[in-house]
């Protein structure tokens, strides 16, 4: 079955709603964010997450960075070249040479264009983008689980010089240390310590760290689901957050 945008975006418009009405924090900050962190799955599961953190995003901005992490090249950032996939009547491409630059500018590697794996990273982002921002140019790099410090300090030097320019998005999601009994306050307190901690295990909080560390700022939780509150042994550790700086 195939879903007309019309239905696509009166769906993304939906989860605006309920966004705004079950967030009590959710107002327009005086200075909009640049970077939001967003659930990279389930996706079905964290829409009202995802569009919480793309409403907060600096709307007069027309491009966009998004940040996901894979293992199939686990040494090497990938710059993805596909096409994105058309939706809502637009397909976004960024011409060859454009791309080039950009994958030497960040020590990294253009990738095979028949990627599915890179397109599902971003395909469920394109919606959100395309009802609640206005932008206009998508780049999507992923970074390999093995990445040294050097390849994260490129592409941060490269956020650093264009982020008056783009807004950044990065896909993960959160696994806290095995506990029982946590407390609602201690979790809380485990995220904001993950989000504070650098470690190569986690490149894309270390991105997310070097942004703010350079902007000044201090990250802020604006939302975050625990699947196990649905659970009946409640065990489980993912934690799917929206936090923005």
């Amino acid at each position: 079955m195939i879903i007309s945008p019309e239905v696509i975006a009166e769906q993304v418009m939906g989860y605006v709603v309920w966004a705004s009405e079950l967030i009590p924090t959710l107002t327009p900050p005086k200075t909009p964010y640049s970077v939001a962190i967003l659930p990279k799955w389930p996706h079905f599961y964290t829409w009202l997450l995802q569009a919480t953190g793309y409403l907060l995003l600096d709307n007069k901005k027309k491009k966009m960075l998004i940040i996901s992490q894979q293992s199939d090249d686990k040494k090497n950032i990938i710059v993805d070249s596909n096409t994105f996939w058309p939706m809502l009547w637009q397909a976004r491409k960024i011409s060859p040479s454009k791309l080039s630059a950009f994958a030497r500018s960040i020590g990294g590697k253009l990738s095979d264009k028949k990627s599915e794996k890179l397109q599902e990273n971003v395909h469920f982002q394109l919606p959100f983008l395309r009802v609640i921002t206005n932008t206009k140019e998508i780049i999507h790099v992923s970074i390999g689980d093995t990445v040294t410090k050097i390849q994260i300090k490129k592409i941060c030097t490269w956020i650093h010089t264009h982020v008056q320019e783009y807004n950044i998005v990065l896909l993960t999601n959160f696994e806290l240390s095995p506990s029982t009994n946590l407390k609602k306050s201690d979790e809380h307190k485990q995220i904001v310590k993950s989000i504070e901690t650098s470690s190569l295990a986690t490149p894309l909080l270390m991105i997310f760290q070097n942004i703010l560390k350079f902007q000044k700022k201090k990250p802020e939780i604006v939302a975050y689901v625990n699947p196990g509150d649905f659970n009946k042994n409640g065990s489980l550790l993912t934690r799917y957050i929206c936090a923005v700086g």
